[in-house]
């Protein structure tokens, strides 16, 4: 090596990384030494201190790659993406090019190979390189970690070469007798095959691997964050090989075609070593075979890293801290319950609490908890397991789910008799929690007594914190979750324009997204006497309980997930009924508006405290702030609409009562009612003429809907007949108006409103 380059010079006298940064100033000595101290072991592999910087916050990838690069007087690469020299990949060892993070970019004429590596300091890399490569020297270009990741797994990833494995089943052909023998060959195509599927799938953080047999050929598919994406096809040919092999390796039987099986089984990937529930079941074409990929290290999830916002956290931990209750997560499969459990049980074990768990079976081992498994074949049932665990003097138990009358009511008892208990329940959002209950047979007075706090749960997928950018919604979206230009003026929403790192769907990572139902004394008394679903909601929603849609739309605003996201993972919070709660017309989930009387069908919340407000409200009962619709003054005056197709009648009555209201005019009647509903008055007075709708019919239109039926109101004739009675007005007064009668009148009808 006495003909190495100057470049390499610097690193020769083998001067550490750490070093290097606090030299370029990119952290500090303090900063150095708990980076050393604080590195962690991910997968039985220490950090690199790169790694351990970032993690910690002290720098990115981007400045700790410049200043190295500017330190060893080194090229910087500044590129979106590393281009893959296929040549020069087959020629470095992907072991080599994965445990050193190097990669070979290209031959210059004069024999040197210019590679990408994170690490310029690793002397000993650019040897191995020089020798596998054959090249008279090594010129580094340093290039950020996350950047050098994407690029080596997509050189040396099994996509590259599944074409290959594929020609050789599709060639050869293995029959199930032979798959016995092929076993113990790790080099058999159908072995490298399945073990670079399911190897992609746990570098992808796939949750699942579909296998689809189909006439022509099976599809691959993968669920990364939530949502399935195609990954290869497999030639009808090669079916039967690959479906026999995963059985083989889940320990099912290949010659049972005909029933549902079920299998366990173990594989490690370059990175970390996974647990797999498979389970098969006959279609048409043959077994479709399903994986569930189950990290080691995830049931370590914290608290704080759920997805709950500061106030959902303080909520939570109040119910899980109590020494005895049900707490109950809703949702449909997929929706994160377990893991949000197991940080449950995560805050709470320590040597103190003795915690029995119930499960279906054990997806993680939990350190410091006794874990049991049902096994349906042998009648071990979960309300079995949950009697016998009772037993054990427990101090909180889970139940993975419940699922039949016995487990429920033997939940509900153990809450009762001084347990914390915990469990799942299959329902849409939190209050139908306690109507599934019910269906299940459980009575009303059980499920009020032990119940402490119900949270719905989704999961939604986060936005890619490297391509994440600030994005105005389009008007489809708008419409879709119905939001107004005045709603989004002052919000910033994120979409993610894909990247490398999230392999082009601005996607990366979930977030939950709850509906935290806390049992307080309203809903617990609605709980008794048998309340309705959606009285349960309404005394919820007044206790504080933001919907899903809520949370989703919150967690959006704050550039956690997009917009998409929200309407993907949450339904609307338009009203429920089917009926507009002013005028009672039919109206469809999707309305924003009622198109007959206008009223806006969204929730409305507090500006101060952010609580739901019911429609009507005056003031937020929970904080006194006064609603959109209330004058703020407490000594406002009353506002008294007028209705009349003449500006100067209009402008009467406005000098006539000056003194006592504000006086806000309209020309016709569709207006008025629009104005009603708008912004509230504390009376109305209408012109019989109006131009399109006649005063009688506006007040015949107020009276029959629930929230203005009270309404202060008067009609103006001027021919001095008297309207038909029995429209419902309180007085009608002829013009030329005078002055005493007006007022009299307006004074009239407001003290029976009093009384």
């Amino acid at each position: 090596m006495t003909d190495a380059p100057p470049a390499l010079q610097p690193k020769r006298t083998r001067r550490r990384l750490g070093e290097l940064l606090v030299d370029a100033r990119v952290i500090d000595a303090q900063q150095l030494q708990r980076a050393l101290t604080e590195a962690q072991v991910v997968n039985g592999k220490k950090e690199r201190l790169g790694q351990t910087v970032v993690r910690l916050g002290f720098a990115t990838e981007q400045d700790i790659a410049r200043a190295l690069a500017a330190q060893l007087h080194l090229d910087f690469f500044d590129g979106p993406a590393i281009p893959i020299n296929d040549l020069l990949v087959n020629q470095i060892p992907s072991a080599l090019a994965e445990r050193n993070m190097i990669l070979p970019l290209r031959m210059e004429p004069d024999g040197t190979i210019v590679v990408v590596c994170a690490d310029p300091t690793n002397v000993v890399a650019f040897d191995d390189v020089r020798l596998a490569s054959k090249a008279r020297r090594v010129r580094p270009i340093v290039a950020p970690a996350t950047l050098l990741d994407v690029a080596i797994k997509k050189a040396y990833g099994f996509d590259s070469h599944a074409g290959e494995l594929i020609d050789a089943l599709d060639d050869g052909g293995i029959d199930d007798a032979d798959l016995d023998t092929v076993a113990g060959v790790e080099d058999a195509p159908i072995i490298r095959l399945v073990e670079g599927i399911l190897g992609d799938a746990v570098e992808a953080r796939a949750s699942d691997i579909h296998i689809e047999p189909g006439r022509e050929e099976t599809v691959v598919r993968f669920r990364v964050d939530g949502v399935l994406k195609r990954f290869m096809s497999v030639p009808r040919s090669a079916t039967g090989a690959l479906l026999s092999r995963m059985k083989l390796m889940a320990g099912m039987d290949i010659a049972e075609r005909r029933r549902p099986q079920d299998g366990r089984a173990r594989f490690r990937s370059k990175s970390q070593e996974v647990d797999l529930r498979v389970s098969s079941l006959p279609s048409m074409h043959g077994e479709k075979i399903v994986f569930r990929i189950l990290r080691k290290g995830a049931e370590q999830l914290a608290l704080t890293d759920v997805g709950f916002t500061p106030s959902q956290l303080q909520q939570v931990l109040s119910a899980i801290n109590r020494p005895q209750g049900l707490i109950l997560i809703t949702g449909p499969t997929g929706a994160g319950k377990t893991s949000t459990l197991y940080s449950f049980l995560g805050q709470l074990a320590d040597e103190q609490h003795n915690i029995l768990t119930v499960e279906d079976p054990v997806e993680y081992e939990l350190p410091g908890i006794n874990q049991t498994q049902v096994h349906e074949r042998i009648d071990f049932t979960f309300a079995k397991a949950l009697r016998t665990v009772l037993r054990q003097d427990p101090d909180i138990v889970m139940v993975g789910e419940i699922r039949d009358p016995e487990t429920a009511e033997l939940a509900m008892q153990a809450s009762l008799t001084g347990h914390l208990v915990f469990s799942t329940l299959h329902t849409n959002d939190a209050p139908s929690a306690v109507v599934r209950l019910r269906d299940l047979g459980i009575p009303s007075y059980l499920i009020a007594s032990s119940l402490t706090m119900v949270i719905g749960q989704r999961l939604g997928r986060s936005i890619c914190s490297d391509c994440g950018e600030v994005t105005p919604p389009d008007e489809r979206t708008m419409a879709a979750l119905h939001l107004s230009p005045r709603d989004v003026e002052n919000l910033r929403f994120r979409t993610g324009k894909g990247c490398q790192r999230c392999s082009d769907t601005g996607y990366r990572g979930r977030t939950g997204i709850f509906e935290i139902l806390t049992v307080d004394s309203n809903v617990r008394e609605l709980v008794s006497n048998q309340g309705s679903e959606s009285a349960l909601r309404t005394a919820a929603r007044r206790g504080g309980m933001r919907t899903l849609r809520e949370d989703a739309m919150d967690k959006a605003a704050a550039g956690i997930i997009s917009l998409e996201e929200v309407l993907r993972t949450t339904t609307t919070d338009l009203v429920e009924a089917g009926s507009c709660p002013v005028c009672a017309q039919n109206v469809s989930d999707d309305f924003s508006l009622c198109p007959w009387c206008g009223v806006d069908l969204r929730p409305a919340s507090c500006n101060d405290c952010g609580r739901h407000l019911e429609k009507g409200w005056k003031v937020c009962p929970t904080c006194g702030t006064p609603t959109a619709h209330e004058p703020k003054r407490p000594n406002a005056k009353p506002v008294l609409l007028v209705a009349d197709p003449d500006p100067s009648v209009r402008a009467a009555v406005a000098v006539i009562a000056d003194s006592d209201y504000t006086v806000t005019g309209v020309a016709d009647g569709r207006e008025a009612l629009q104005s009603v509903h708008q912004t509230p008055p504390d009376a109305v007075l209408a012109s019989v003429d109006l131009p399109d709708m006649d005063g009688a019919d506006v007040v015949r239109e107020l009276r029959a809907r629930p929230v203005t039926a009270n309404l202060p109101m008067l009609l103006m004739t001027d021919n001095g007949d008297v309207a038909d009675p029995g429209v419902g007005a309180d007085d009608v007064i002829s013009k030329p108006l005078d002055a005493d009668v007006l007022l009299a009148s307006l004074d009239a009808a407001r003290r029976r409103l009093t009384h």
